[in-house]
């Protein structure tokens, strides 16, 4: 039998340590401060649109939200 093994070259980092991780040249401001700003603004979007309904609570929204982002980038 034959296997063909692949090492692991890169650890996903926690998404704690990832939202924390500071925004290179920016002065205080980290991932999460984006992150929290676009789950915001997303929220807002989906309120003001006539066609669309908001079927969760801003802070739920947010937490999947921010989910979604580290689910999608930290592979």
């Amino acid at each position: 039998m034959e296997y063909n093994l692949v090492p692991i070259t890169r650890l996903k980092i926690t998404k704690e340590k990832w939202l924390n991780t500071p925004i290179k040249y920016e002065e205080d401001m980290k991932v999460k401060d984006i992150v929290d700003d676009m789950a915001y603004k997303s929220y807002e979007w989906i309120n003001m649109k006539s066609d669309l309904d908001v079927v969760t609570d801003y802070n739920t929204f947010k937490k999947d939200f921010i989910n979604l982002m580290y689910d999608k980038y930290q592979k």
